[in-house]
């Protein structure tokens, strides 16, 4: 087990005005500034578990915790010793955590935990030996995971498991022999995810691109061997129609994919051959519409919103309802032969808007927002320092009433966390009070919300990059009642002037936003009856102060001037 050390220190920072409060706390697993680089993380009952080095002694392995120190720990050496078992694509089923680990002796295969370490173990060794089945597209359905797997007799193929060795084989043998079928899945498993990708799942039955001798095309499964059958050859004979983006929408599936006559397009099915067609020619003719090709598809307001290139029109921002007729251009973000690639990295929906990543003539890949219309279709923020550097915002979350996004600041600071309330000036970097470190995030993996708690992988300071965990405030309400203490004027422009102190008492001030958001805050100890509280720059809005001394806790809502 390894020691854990945080560092209380960046939880405060002196500023001229006071103390400036952050609410990030670093879980420091490996001591020193190299850094035990977690990724993979993934929220499981409360906890998130991920990979993570604590030192070079024992290697890449599985850890666990529950955002605090104490509760942080490697939950199992899976390759003793130095050597690493890199866990990885984490999936929840039927309680418990499935995963692929290397143990040193049996290669890459499945585990599954239960969240202790005795409950930690390989389900089967699919490929006898050491060299690994190689398993990928873990995804739950019905209380048991099916996987790209490759036990070396039948190639890359459709498997099942219930987390028993007992309850893992073979489902289908779609290209039969050696030969592998390559069952891919193309829909990520989590928002903020960029590593995991999964089956489509729709009505009780997964969907997928497999090859066989008609070439890359459309499968499904009912998890059974006789209902795991090809949906279509949309190309047919040995050509490959590439199916990609499968994505649920209305009881259909909406997909992109090429036959030999329509290039990349628009494409729709029921799960059935008869009931399988191309919804939308978008760039007529042979030539592709590249559809989804940097997006992906995003549910918003009974529609899917994509991106797609048309002749003179360039990659921009589509909307389809189902309907050959509904499909249809939202905004030309680039006028012309120019194009905005609208959602790279996809779209993220969040109080009642799109959320996205494009580029219009003047600025290169900054935040955009959209309702679905192209008057409501705008630039949201220039975040680059300067415009023509590519901010590329993605990997959004939603936590706590904050939308929380990463984004390129310039080439010096590089990848840092982002924020956003939905307004130009709500949205801005976020980062401990310490944190010297250009570009924070340019070796993380994903983010994860888990038990109130926001987990990242990044390296702020002199520490590497480590576990960090950023928590925000709920339930600030304003004090109802007569205060005993007042606080003015109201509306206050640099600072307020707060009266009826007790000068025996130590306050603490400290200022949120409506959603809870802590912005600042300062101490007051052997203080007079009469202080003056210098703010720092807060945009224009309605703030909650909170006065907390050892008798009493008042609140009060302020409105910060121009």
């Amino acid at each position: 087990m390894k020691n854990i050390r945080t560092l209380f220190f960046c939880t405060i920072f002196l500023m001229a005005q006071g103390l400036i409060a952050q609410t990030f706390t670093p879980i420091d697993i490996r001591p020193g500034t190299n850094g035990s680089y977690p990724y993979n993380l993934k929220a499981f009952n409360g906890k998130v578990y991920f990979a993570a080095m604590s030192d070079t002694s024992v290697g890449n392995e599985l850890w666990v915790s529950d955002g605090t120190v104490a509760g942080t720990s490697m939950l199992k050496d899976i390759n003793p010793g130095s050597g690493s078992s890199s866990p990885g694509q984490f999936t929840v089923c039927n309680n418990k955590l499935f995963f692929t680990a290397n143990d040193g002796v049996h290669g890459n295969e499945l585990w599954v935990t239960d969240g202790t370490s005795a409950g930690t173990n390989m389900v089967a060794d699919i490929w006898q030996g050491p060299s690994g089945s190689s398993c990928y597209y873990l995804t739950a359905m019905n209380g048991k995971v099916y996987f790209n797997g490759n036990d070396s007799i039948h190639g890359a193929e459709l498997w099942v498991s219930d987390g028993t060795s007992a309850g893992t084989s073979l489902l289908k043998d779609i290209w039969p022999g050696v030969t592998s079928a390559t069952p891919t899945g193309v829909t990520v498993a989590d928002p903020g995810c960029t590593y995991h990708y999964q089956f489509t799942l729709m009505n009780n039955k997964l969907y997928f691109s497999a090859y066989n001798a008609s070439g890359s095309e459309l499968w499904s499964t009912d998890g059974t061997t006789a209902g795991t059958n090809m949906v279509a050859d949309i190309w047919p004979g040995p050509g490959s129609s590439g199916p990609y983006c499968i994505t649920p929408f209305n009881g259909n599936i909406i997909f992109s994919a090429t036959d030999s006559l329509h290039g990349d397009e628009l494409w729709i099915s029921d799960g059935t051959t008869a009931g399988t067609s191309l919804l939308k020619d978008i760039n007529p003719g042979t030539a592709s519409g590249s559809v989804a090709s940097y997006s992906a598809f995003t549910a918003y307001n009974g529609k899917l919103y994509f991106d797609a290139v048309q002749a003179g029109l360039g990659y921009e921002m589509w909307s389809t309802d189902g309907t050959s007729a509904g499909t249809t251009l939202v905004k030309d973000i680039w006028p012309g032969p120019g194009s905005s690639y609208a959602g790279s990295y996809s779209f993220a929906v969040w109080s009642g808007k799109l959320y996205f990543s494009a580029a219009d003539s003047l600025n290169s890949f900054q935040l955009w927002t959209s309702d679905g219309t192209a008057a409501g279709t705008s630039l949201l923020k220039v975040i680059s320092s300067y415009s023509p550097f590519p901010a590329y915002p993605h990997l959004f979350i939603d936590y706590n009433n904050q939308l929380m996004f990463t984004a390129n600041v310039d080439t010096i600071n590089g990848q840092e966390l982002w924020v956003t309330d939905g307004t130009a000036a709500g949205t801005h970097s976020l980062s401990p009070a310490i944190a010297p470190n250009t570009s924070p995030l340019a070796s993380t993996g994903n983010f994860v919300v888990a038990n109130g708690k926001f987990f990242l992988s990044a390296n702020f300071n002199s520490i590497g990059t480590e576990l960090w965990v950023y928590t925000t405030p709920t339930s600030i309400t304003e004090t109802s009642g007569e205060h005993n203490i007042k606080a003015y004027p109201n509306p206050f422009s640099r600072a307020v002037s707060l009266s009826g102190l007790l000068s025996s008492e130590r306050y603490t001030i400290q200022v949120y936003d409506m959603s809870g958001r802590e912005f600042f805050s300062t101490e007051i100890e052997n203080s007079s009856e009469n202080v003056s509280v210098s703010m720092p720059d807060l945009s224009t809005g309605v703030y909650l102060m909170r006065v907390s001394g050892q008798s009493s806790s008042e609140t009060f809502r302020l409105m910060k001037s121009n």
